[in-house]
């Protein structure tokens, strides 16, 4: 009942600033690669199009995030929510790739800012290049994911 009441009070919060939930769980990235200077073009025209696809039904997506975080978790329902926050100075994209099943997903999170999504559970492999530095790990998602995602 806490938690219901805490993640009200803060997506009610976040409403009023035209984002969703802020929540902890900080992964630092790896050091820059060479490489990344040469993918940076094609990463932030990535970025601009899957940010334009994301926009189609925003509110729907919200409403649905912020009902898998407000209720328990249903071990029979197939998807549920994830929040990612970009605290880097640059926008990243967030790419999730099935392990237990087939889904991919590219997630755009804008710099200094947050970006919520409906998800299939399972086990993925998530993926992302911040300000140059490549962020990689393993997570079996059966609940809400909340991710926050940061590069010094």
């Amino acid at each position: 009942m806490v938690k219901n009441i805490y993640f009200l009070l803060v997506f009610m919060f976040f409403i009023k600033c035209n984002v969703l939930p802020k929540n902890s769980s900080v992964h630092r990235a790896n050091p820059p690669s060479p490489a990344a200077a040469t993918s940076a073009a094609g990463e932030n025209s990535t970025f601009s199009d899957l940010m334009e696809k994301d926009l189609v039904n925003k509110k729907h997506t919200n409403a649905e995030v912020l009902t898998y975080l407000l209720n328990d978790p249903d071990p029979a329902e197939s998807h549920t929510a994830a929040v990612i926050e970009n605290t880097s100075k640059c926008n990243t994209v967030l790419k999730l790739t099935g392990i237990s099943n087939k889904e991919i997903y590219n997630l755009p999170v804008p710099a200094n800012s947050k970006n919520q999504f409906v998800i299939q559970k399972g086990s993925y492999t998530l993926k992302s290049d911040i300000c140059g530095a490549n962020y990689y790990s393993q997570k079996n998602i059966a609940e809400p994911l909340i991710l926050k995602l940061s590069a010094n």
